[in-house]
């Protein structure tokens, strides 16, 4: 059994190589100062996830410019407002992994090299101050019972270590990647460099953009982009600043799609309206089913929790249910089961959601009582055929529905 006493004065790297020995499962949270904090989070002594409690969405937009994520800017929207906890990043990726607007392959990228910058910034940061670590062993259902992704904690270690030794060792070691940089005489930096260089990255070296940030622009090894600006940053060509993190993801989102942020207080306005309860643990699924079942003047209540789905349920009586098939802790036969033994809901429609158009599925969900079956990806037109076919007597179908296809680009 790992405990705080046990792994007390150790580095960073003995802390992991006894976490990895003990087959730990839990968290380990690291804190350098009142802002400079991250936590690592272990599977039986695996990595499964790592975060910046200062830069967890400034690093998130890196990584998905880096491995050329493209999705649905809607499905970004509740991530934004509410990101305070350490595992909302890993949260949104198992998301876009669910309902494949990510790849797997792009997924375990993501996943690795933040849990490999993580590391990174934590030994840096080991020799420069005193650094405090805490251990905690997990004791909740949470995403360390239901990890997707395993690192091998020596090998990811081990690379981590080698780019520390290369960063100190090539002048770097005060440097850190997320420091702001700030082209200071760009008449001089520009005489010293190539034309197509400086067009390349004269744009780019200003007060907003970190180094990892330049980097995951360009697509280069932050490493080698730290080398090539040394010199220019030596000479007071280029200064550095701290930078915090970008408060809201995508801001020009709220330029261009002003509707959905409107759709959220219209929704709050309406009264008397038929309520549908979505229960699903992909806060993509919930809000996508958000934005159609408000946008046509019904009222909507979503569920992440099967713990709380009977409660929630009771309380809000919908008049339609839509229930993800696949959940941790309680599946939807369970909940549709429980839902059908309760008076008060047992003629409340039920609406399975599932990838999976098996026909064993369909037996064994209307054996404890579903009403109907919605094949993921969820569209809005099968949606408000389902919500036309069991809560409302007129058609509700909107005369333009919103796109399917809507692709977020960066600039």
């Amino acid at each position: 059994m790992l405990s705080t006493t046990n792994i007390n004065n150790l580095s960073l790297t003995n802390r992991l190589i006894a976490i990895s020995r003990k087959q730990f499962t839990g968290s380990l949270n690291v804190v350098a100062s009142s802002t400079d904090k991250w936590s690592l989070y272990f599977f039986r002594g695996r990595i499964v996830w790592g975060c910046s409690g200062q830069y967890s969405r400034r690093q998130l937009r890196q990584h998905i410019i880096r491995y050329q994520v493209k999705i649905n800017p809607i499905n970004l929207d509740p991530f934004q407002i509410n990101n305070n906890h350490n595992c909302w990043v890993y949260q949104l990726l198992c998301s876009l992994l669910q309902e494949q607007q990510i790849t797997r392959e792009q997924f375990d990228n993501i996943i690795k090299s933040i849990v490999l910058e993580v590391l990174f910034d934590i030994l840096q940061q080991e020799n420069q101050r005193q650094i405090n670590y805490q251990i905690e062993p997990n004791t909740k259902k949470n995403i360390l019972h239901w990890p997707i992704v395993l690192i091998d904690t020596k090998s990811i270690l081990k690379k981590a270590v080698e780019n520390w030794c290369n960063w100190s060792n090539s002048g770097l070691t005060h440097l850190s990647p997320n420091l702001g940089i700030v082209l200071y005489k760009p008449e001089q930096f520009q005489a010293q460099i190539s034309p197509t260089l400086y067009n390349k990255l004269g744009k780019l070296i200003n007060s907003q953009r970190s180094l990892r940030d330049i980097a995951s622009k360009i697509k280069s090894d932050q490493f080698r982009l730290a080398k090539f600006l040394l010199p220019h940053i030596q000479k007071g060509l280029i200064k550095l600043r701290k930078l915090p993190d970008i408060p809201v993801m995508f801001p020009h989102l709220q330029k261009t799609n002003p509707q959905l942020y409107k759709q959220r207080e219209c929704s709050q306005e309406k009264k008397n309206q038929p309520l549908i309860a979505c229960i699903d643990d992909s806060l993509i699924v919930c809000h996508q089913m958000k934005q159609i079942v408000t946008a046509n003047s019904l009222d909507f209540v979503g569920i992440n929790s099967s713990v709380q789905a009977i409660i929630t349920l009771i309380e809000r009586k919908p008049d339609l249910i839509f229930l993800d098939l696949i959940m941790p802790i309680a599946n939807g036969y369970e909940i549709c089961a429980q839902i059908r033994r309760i008076s008060a809901l047992k003629e409340t429609p039920v609406i399975i959601l599932t990838s999976s158009n098996r026909l064993i599925n369909r037996v064994r969900a209307t054996m404890v009582g579903c009403s109907d079956y919605l094949i993921k990806p969820i569209r809005e037109k099968q949606v408000l055929e389902i919500v036309n076919k069991y809560v409302t007597s007129s058609s509700c179908l909107p005369q333009k529905p919103m796109s399917d296809t809507l692709a977020l680009q960066f600039s």
